[in-house]
């Protein structure tokens, strides 16, 4: 994976036979205090606040994080457990399951915010184009998005809300193909996708061994 500044990332990726570029587009992701704000205040503010809108709830969490003493936001930053980074033999592990998901009809991923629909569409089309060039128009791109207004970023913003219905969709029929239980999130699904299909290799590999052992009997 090569990676970018303003928060991207390349990912080279084989598909039927040929080697083509993706674009993962991800915008620049807050310190994770602020989301334990929200986890730690949302709900005593929707309790004292039963008629403000979650938007509205949302910006007065926000301007009571940016009222809190910088000595309690260390408080809590220092209580926030980050995750220990994946060995390469998990990684690996990982993306063995994801390619047999995949293989089985996983749907791969489409923008799901207005950000990443309009990125998307700026850099269609540019197959072949080396890293500095590709960089370079990101880059762009990234500016060009934040010098719109917000009506200019209403249609994103709406396709971007289609695809998300139809990831939705495309994964909660997948589920039921496949019998599997349906979760928001993806590694739940992969692996429980996996288990599943272990389950079957060793059922039929068993399925195999009876006959043999009955034979010998």
């Amino acid at each position: 994976m090569l990676n970018f500044t303003h928060g991207f990332s390349l990912l080279k990726i084989s598909s039927n036979s040929q080697v083509f570029h993706r674009l993962l587009v991800t915008e620049v992701r807050k310190a994770p205090v602020f989301p334990s704000f929200v986890k730690l205040h949302f709900n005593d503010v929707k309790t004292k606040h039963p008629e403000l809108k979650s938007t509205e709830i949302m910006k007065k969490l926000s301007q009571m994080y940016k009222a809190t003493p910088a000595s309690e936001l260390q408080k809590l930053s220092s209580n926030i457990s980050v995750p220990t980074p994946k060995s390469e033999k998990e990684k690996m592990e990982d993306r063995k399951k994801l390619t047999l998901a995949r293989k089985n009809g996983f749907p791969r991923p489409l923008p799901i915010t207005g950000y990443q629909v309009f990125i998307h569409e700026r850099l269609t089309g540019n197959k072949g184009m080396n890293l500095k060039d590709m960089t370079s128009k990101l880059a762009d791109a990234s500016k060009a998005w934040n010098g719109l207004d917000e009506s200019s970023k209403e249609p994103y913003v709406n396709q971007a809300m289609e695809n998300k219905l139809a990831r939705l969709r495309e994964l909660k029929t997948w589920c039921e193909n496949h019998g599997i239980t349906y979760s928001e999130r993806k590694s739940v699904l992969i692996n429980r996708f996996y288990a599943k299909h272990e389950r079957s290799k060793t059922a039929a590999a068993a399925a195999q061994e009876s006959p043999k052992k009955s034979s010998k009997k």
